[in-house]
């Protein structure tokens, strides 16, 4: 059965009059009719009886006309859903750590704004604790953190779990020291502290018997990369924002163990996750976050 042959069957039942309901479709009365026919012969049924100059339907008729209108009643629900989507408005701020700003949303935001013009969207790079903080005392709608986090009142919806820690020296000093003696030699440049990336550091340090007494802490992934470039120590950090300097030879993976994973999780308020701006970004972001790793 086609769409079409269905809602012209409706304006029929509705009106019981072919001409009335092919002057509402913009139709000929005989394209009208044709459809019906078609429709008829589908279904091998009569859907309408005769009587005089009035049109009345039969029981099939009858029967079909109450499944087309819920048809029809569902069709109309898509259709305004799609309207309501199309025509979201309002502010939306969405907070997360320079990292994933720098290495993940240049794919996300023009798909936000393609499909959401008039919503006005506000960016913030901090923390996690902050990010988690801001999404508590309604500061932020939606939080992208490392790690996972389950607490009263809060969604966590995990995004990711293919990123990994990797840690990395210049292809400098890699070529002028022995594996063996570049941390006894060098800084160990790290994370600054983090409850999620702390545990995986200690994680690490554990497994490769390593002794941590010589570290650096810095504030941003971005950091770590640009100090290990310029033959400051050994640097930690994220696949994900290393994988170009790896690819083109100017940093070199070493200590290579037992992969370390790391989570990613978008993070929002129970009471907003409905809302149908909220919602939406989120789906948005959940299909676009890996885009990068095709590039």
């Amino acid at each position: 059965m086609e769409l079409r042959h269905l809602k012209t069957f409706k304006f029929v039942a509705e009106y019981l009059n072919f001409t009335n309901a092919a002057q509402k479709l913009n139709f000929s009365q005989p394209a009208v009719t044709a459809q019906i026919q078609t429709l008829q012969q589908e279904l091998k049924q009569e859907l309408f009886i005769r009587a005089g100059k009035n049109t009345f339907l039969t029981p099939a008729g009858e029967i079909l006309k109450s499944y087309t209108d819920q048809l029809f009643s569902i069709v109309e629900e898509i259709e305004s859903s799609f309207d309501e989507l199309s025509n979201l408005y309002g502010n939306v701020t969405i907070a997360a750590t320079e990292g994933y700003w720098t290495y993940y949303f240049p794919y996300i935001i023009p798909e936000l704004l393609k499909l959401y013009p008039q919503v006005q969207i506000k960016l913030i790079s901090c923390k996690r604790d902050e990010i988690i903080k801001g999404i508590e005392s309604y500061k932020y709608d939606i939080g992208i953190i490392s790690g996972e986090l389950y607490k009263n009142g809060m969604t966590n919806i995990v995004i990711s779990e293919d990123d990994e820690l990797v840690t990395v020296v210049s292809k400098e000093l890699y070529a002028r020291y022995p594996v063996d003696q570049l941390l006894p030699k060098f800084p160990f440049l790290q994370l600054q502290a983090d409850e999620c990336y702390d545990p995986m550091i200690s994680k690490y340090f554990e497994q490769m018997k390593l002794l941590s007494q010589n570290v650096i802490e810095i504030g941003s992934l971005e950091g770590i990369k640009m100090a290990v470039l310029n033959n400051i120590g050994v640097g930690m950090g994220a696949s994900v924002s290393l994988k170009d300097e790896i690819n083109n030879g100017d940093l070199v993976p070493i200590l290579v163990t037992e992969n370390i994973k790391i989570k990613t999780s978008i993070i929002t308020l129970k009471e907003k996750e409905n809302l149908e701006t909220i919602q939406s970004f989120i789906n948005v972001i959940q299909k676009n976050w890996n885009s990068n790793s095709t590039m």
